[in-house]
């Protein structure tokens, strides 16, 4: 009974500590996502891109990191928060045909 509890606890504290990990680096992540996403697009369109115009493309984007990242990953990017490793850069390949199908504002 005692082997169970150990293993449930340690089970627990890896999904917390997987969760808490996704936190630090979902709000770090999303703005400096933002701040590219207005770099990248600056004079495309008539006006200037806002960080207003990314915010829900970039919350897309790092949730589908956040969920399809293993955790050794989530902890390479807490580390080094400024990281561009080529597993993130698959990662958000994948995330911009997923985010920009489910908002109908950014796929226009």
């Amino acid at each position: 009974m005692s082997k169970f509890f150990s293993a449930l606890s340690s089970t627990i504290l890896l999904a917390t500590s997987h969760q808490c990990y996704a936190q630090a680096i979902s709000k770090d992540y999303q703005k400096a996502c933002v701040r590219e996403q207005v770099s990248e697009h600056q004079g495309l369109k008539g006006k200037a891109p806002t960080e207003d115009d990314f915010t829900a493309y970039c919350i897309c984007q790092a949730e589908f990191v956040n969920k399809n990242a293993t955790n050794s990953q989530i902890n390479e990017l807490v580390m080094d928060p400024k990281a561009k490793p080529q597993w993130l850069k698959t990662q958000e390949s994948k995330a911009i045909k997923s985010c920009l199908t489910t908002d109908v504002k950014m796929s226009t």
